[in-house]
C-alpha cells in the first residue's frame, strides 16, 4: 500500500510503500523516550514528496542511523 505522511506544520510531506506487516519498537535511547515503533522497508519505498530542504538530522552514538526532523515544528518523520 501507498500512505501519504506528513510532519505537523505540513512543510515536510512522505510517500511511503509498505504493507505493515513488520512493526517493530527500536531499542535506541531516542526512541524509546518517544516510543516510536518502526517498520523496516528500503530506501526505495520513501519518497519525500515535498519539504526536503526542511529536514534535519540528528545523529548520535555510532552515526550509524540517520533521525529526519522537521525544522519547523519538530516532528520525527523516519529513519
Amino acid at each position: 500500500m501507498l500512505y501519504n505522511l506528513k510532519c505537523h506544520c505540513g512543510a515536510v510531506e512522505l510517500e511511503v510503500k509498505t504493507d505493515l506487516q513488520v512493526i517493530k519498537q527500536c531499542n535506541c535511547s531516542i526512541c524509546i523516550r518517544k516510543n516510536a515503533k518502526m517498520n523496516l522497508i528500503p530506501k526505495e519505498a520513501i519518497r519525500i514528496v515535498k519539504g526536503e530542504d526542511n529536514l534535519a538530522t540528528y545523529q548520535f552514538n555510532t552515526m550509524k542511523a540517520e533521525h529526519f526532523f522537521c525544522k519547523t515544528c519538530g516532528v520525527y518523520t523516519h529513519h
